[in-house]
């Protein structure tokens, strides 16, 4: 389901956009690869930007798939760690980072080193996990998040129209950058909004600005997003028959 086949009008406003990282322990994780026994990846940006990295030096990337287990917190960066054909052997019932690390070690699984590929603003909690059960835990940043101030009029014009209804948020960082266009008089304008936000995280930063996040999916996925904006709307309309 999306917006449009649902009888909406959607507005794409990208908050946020990414880039490669050059880490300065690059060079030591490349070299190190066999080291590990897992890799750990938290979003499908990991997992591109980690293979753009190391397929210079494989000559068949596959070929971590046959010492290396790999885990994903999610839905979609399993499927893009799939294109890859590399198997996933863990992902936990809800995807983030505290389920991620409970259930992990609930399953039965162990590990003598970890990597996690990630981006410059995700947090150390999988890391910090594995850390505190004494298992060396190397965070690699390989990709970094920035904000697209291209996009800023056109979002200032929406919100100034009071076009939009809802307002959806994918991670912290949407929402982030979307405070930093928001100034007043703008703020008056975005009270009158619908949020929506994909994890309890995202959720969390939101209210914590003083925000009420009215829908939120049990399942954190833009699909399942999607169909909770519409069964919330749908909802609306019942009350008022």
């Amino acid at each position: 389901m999306d917006v449009a086949s649902a009888g909406g009008i959607p507005h794409m406003i990208p908050l946020i956009d990414f880039r490669k990282f050059t880490d300065p322990n690059q060079t030591y994780y490349l070299h190190h690869l066999s080291e590990y026994d897992w890799i750990i990846f938290t979003s499908k940006n990991g997992v591109y930007y980690f293979f753009e990295q190391v397929k210079n030096h494989l000559d068949d990337i596959r070929i971590l798939g046959q010492s290396i287990q790999f885990a994903v917190v999610g839905e979609k960066t399993k499927e893009a760690l799939d294109r890859y054909h590399i198997d996933s052997c863990f992902m936990p019932h809800i995807f983030t980072a505290e389920d991620f690390v409970q259930e992990f070690f609930q399953t039965g699984y162990s590990a003598k080193k970890v990597l996690i590929p990630k981006g410059n603003l995700a947090k150390q909690t999988i890391a910090e996990g594995f850390r505190s059960r004494g298992i060396p835990a190397d965070e690699w940043i390989i990709y970094e998040t920035f904000y697209p101030a291209v996009q800023s009029d056109q979002l200032q014009k929406l919100l100034k129209e009071d076009i939009l209804d809802v307002a959806t948020f994918t991670s912290p960082s949407t929402f982030n950058h979307f405070m930093k266009i928001v100034k007043p008089p703008l703020t008056q304008h975005i009270r009158r909004l619908t949020f929506a936000a994909i994890g309890t995280v995202t959720k969390r930063v939101i209210e914590n600005e003083g925000y009420h996040v009215q829908i939120c999916p049990k399942k954190f996925t833009m699909d399942d997003l999607f169909q909770e904006i519409s069964d919330y709307y749908q909802e609306g309309e019942e009350r008022w028959i």
